[in-house]
């Protein structure tokens, strides 16, 4: 009976060939289409899932409350983690870690090799919480001593050729200090959140002077990771640790608690301390266009079957009437559009790997078509989900009909029927309306945070590390550097310009809030920082060396000022720690973090000889490039031999803040795109159908005089009236969510009318472009040959 089904099945979807072309066009596009959002999504849940003691992982954050803002922050006290596990039984391991992203690339060196790589310095507990691979050394004691140096395998081949017999070999540390090589762990899967390619004792550095501050109670930076023993309540345990920081240092605007590290790729981003939104809504975001578009695709299967059920009355009344059940004739219908999927998921599969590189260009992503037990379930699972959906409505409604009625031809379309499929037509445009809506708020967002100034010229200057002989020189370096034709300016300075890197509460003023603090960004700068970042003045002026003590002054940002409630800041003094310091100007606010978040207070100082210059800003013209960077790099190459040149674009970190929004834009331009056409391929089949179905009527008012206009219009009217409903049902929709989308922006666009009037424009020409086609071909056809059997 089932191969019987089969048979038939495949004869009628043979039998017609544009119905079924159709219907394979658009159920294979929507199946592919979900597929590589459904591979996406698993690569997006997956990161940081791999760890042994995955669900015992746990960071250790901050509440904070910083005068009227309460926020939340990844950054705490070095401290943290030798006190947990000192005064908490429920802690296993704990870690500090001054994360990669702290540090440009240092330099490694084995003999005549010089090679950059990223690395982290993390507590002796690191790797007993995070189970990255071990191939040499005991993770329990590869940290154990200060000098000790853990390198992944593939840096191991890159300084000594091999991973064997390496242990006890010793790595030179930026040409100063001398570290033995104690483990290599394989190279950091792609679905780890942490990426580094060595790692160096906390203890050291917290035993450098100028890094001392990582092991004090109010200075935060550092990291904290635990591994929480099996049982233990959380919550119980973030009652236990909310005061830590209180009775360690005093401070009572600052509250600990723990979060499950894996959960905080996908549900909170952080930058340096600072929140900057999640992926998650990206997530569940494309996990509803996959849905939806599949959903749009078996709609076009089943408004086409039921469009074309009149042309198989008669089969179903004579089956009837020869003793077929209902529930046979369901199953005969259900085999038919099961068949189909499964064809259109093979089909998919092929057009899915044929797009994947593409795919992955677009997302950054790596990912592999391979055929595991979760993706082979789900393409199963699509399957029957389009089979079942695309194939159910057709089949309990042809199956229903009564075998008399169709016999006699006195059968006729019920109102429910014609409402349940002109309400199929409406939801695929609605959802293709929303989706071109949300295409256009989208990139006149991306377009308003790239043309938006961040309140500084970003174009053409060049970031380089200040390392080795450098450090110690600059003076001679940057006269040296200005005398090259294409330099413009330069400064030296401690802050990547482009995101947190130092933040501290330790100012007081007259007025201050004693009960809350509030935290400055810090921006360490040389006397031509303001200058060569392009920086505007509101009031006061910029450190100059024609100025005595400009060591001690202080240059605060609007922000600041407006914080701190002065009125005339310029001149004013405030206390830092035991010094008082003058504010000698105010400079105007400009992003170091992305426009998700508001311009928050800040300071710019200049180094006082504390610490060491370790970047370099230099700006330069916007011709001959090439030729300039290569002699900052002669030039560079001279005062640091062994030390590897290595630059960046200003301009390019910036833009990387807006990676996942500008993804997200490009990819929602496809899925757009791809929703409409597979909308329109239902609709261009329903209009065939609608033209066949009144073929002798049209014939009879051709015969009558009627215009090719006046007929196209005819058949035209009915779909352009759906299409109004679903904008109509659209457009509020639409507004609302991006709305809330838009709230995540400090700054950002209002959702004016021209982007639905552009919207209605677009999706009213492609439904008459696609409705006419049908249309004037019915409209011109001649009308002696359906008439003629009359």
């Amino acid at each position: 009976m089932i191969r019987n089904y089969l048979k038939i099945a495949f004869r009628n979807l043979k039998k017609d060939k544009q119905f079924t072309l159709l219907n394979v066009v658009g159920l294979s596009a929507g199946i592919a289409c979900t597929l590589l959002i459904y591979l996406w999504v698993h690569d997006e849940l997956s990161y940081d899932k791999f760890f042994a003691n995955n669900d015992h992982i746990y960071q250790v954050m901050e509440h904070r409350k910083s005068g009227e803002i309460n926020g939340l922050s990844d950054e705490s006290s070095g401290l943290v983690s030798e006190t947990l596990k000192l005064q908490d039984a429920e802690v296993e391991y704990a870690a500090p870690v001054a994360p990669a992203d702290w540090f440009q690339k240092f330099t490694l060196s084995s003999g005549e090799k010089n090679i950059k790589a990223a690395g982290e310095y993390v507590g002796k507990d690191y790797f007993n919480i995070f189970s990255f691979k071990m191939l040499k050394g005991d993770r329990g004691k590869v940290l154990d001593a200060k000098n000790s140096i853990v390198i992944s395998d593939e840096l191991a081949k890159k300084l000594f050729g091999t991973t064997e017999n390496i242990i006890g070999k010793d790595i030179r540390f930026q040409h100063d200090t001398d570290f033995f090589v104690s483990g290599v762990f394989e190279k950091l899967p792609s679905h780890s959140s942490q990426q580094f390619d060595f790692v160096l004792s906390f203890d050291y550095l917290a035993s450098l002077p100028a890094q001392a501050w990582v092991k004090t109670w109010n200075n935060t930076g550092p990291h904290n990771f635990v591994l929480l023993k099996e049982g233990t309540d959380v919550n119980a345990f973030n009652k236990k640790i909310a005061d830590v920081v209180t009775k360690g240092g005093g401070d009572t605007t600052r509250k600990l608690f723990a979060m499950n590290f894996s959960g905080l790729y996908l549900h909170d981003t952080f930058v340096h301390g600072s929140r900057v939104g999640g992926r998650d809504e990206y997530v569940n975001l494309f996990s509803l266009v996959a849905i939806f578009i599949l959903v749009i695709a078996c709609i076009n299967f089943m408004n086409m079957s039921t469009a074309k059920a009149s042309g198989r009355m008669k089969e179903v009344g004579i089956k009837k009437v020869v003793g077929a059940a209902r529930s046979q004739l369901i199953t005969q219908f259900l085999s038919e559009s099961m068949l189909m999927a499964v064809f259109t998921t093979l089909f998919a599969i092929g057009v899915a790997w044929l797009l994947l590189p593409q795919f992955n260009y677009l997302t950054g992503k790596d990912i592999q078509l391979h055929f595991d037990t979760s993706l082979t379930l789900t393409l199963i699972g699509i399957a029957l989900f389009t089979g079942l959906v695309s194939g159910s409505y057709p089949a309990l409604y042809l199956s229903k009909f009564n075998p008399l009625s169709i016999l006699k031809g006195k059968l006729k379309s019920s109102v429910s029927e014609i409402i349940a499929r002109k309400g199929l037509v409406v939801f695929q445009f609605t959802i293709s309306v929303m989706l071109i809506v949300a295409v256009l708020v989208v990139y006149k967002q991306i377009q308003f945070i790239q043309s938006t100034s961040p309140g500084y010229t970003k174009e053409n200057i060049v970031r380089f590390d200040s390392e080795g002989k450098l450090q110690g020189n600059e003076e001679t370096f940057d006269a040296e550097l200005r005398t090259i034709p294409g330099v413009i300016n330069a400064s030296f300075t401690q802050h990547n310009i482009v995101g947190r890197n130092y933040s501290t509460s330790g100012f007081s003023w007259d007025g201050d809030p004693a009960d809350k603090k509030v935290y400055f960004e810090g921006f360490f700068g040389g006397y031509n920082f303001i200058e060569t970042m392009s920086m505007h003045m509101a009031a006061g002026r910029a450190f100059s060396k024609n100025f005595n003590g400009d060591a001690n002054n202080i240059i605060l940002n609007e922000a600041a000022v407006k914080v701190m409630h002065l009125k005339y800041p310029v001149g004013k003094f405030i206390k830092g720690g035991n010094n008082n310091i003058q504010i000698i100007g105010v400079v105007k606010d400009f992003h170091f973090e992305s426009l998700h978040e508001a311009v928050k207070p800040a300071f710019i100082a200049l180094n006082q000889g504390i610490n060491p210059w370790n970047k370099v800003m230099v700006r330069i013209k916007g011709t001959n490039q090439k030729e300039t960077i290569a002699q900052i790099q002669k030039l560079y190459e001279s005062f640091n031999p062994g030390f590897p040149f290595t630059y960046s674009f200003l301009d390019e970190a910036y833009q990387k803040q807006y990676e996942t929004e500008t993804r997200v834009s490009t990819l929602s331009e496809y899925f757009s795109v791809l929703a409409i056409l597979i909308s329109c391929l239902g609709l261009f089949g329903l209009v065939a159908f609608t033209a066949q179905k009144r073929q002798k009527e049209i014939g009879i008012r051709k015969v009558v005089g009627a215009s090719v206009n006046s007929i196209t219009f005819m058949l035209t009217k009915d779909f352009l009236k759906l299409v109004f409903i679903a904008v109509l049902i659209a457009f509020p929709l639409s507004w609302y969510l991006l709305s809330q989308w838009l709230n995540s922006f400090a700054y950002r666009i209002s959702i004016g009318p021209a982007v639905f009037l552009i919207a209605i424009v677009s999706v009213i020409l492609i439904t008459v472009f696609t409705v006419s086609f049908q249309a004037i071909k019915a409209a011109l056809a001649n009308p002696v040959k359906s008439l003629r059997s009359e």
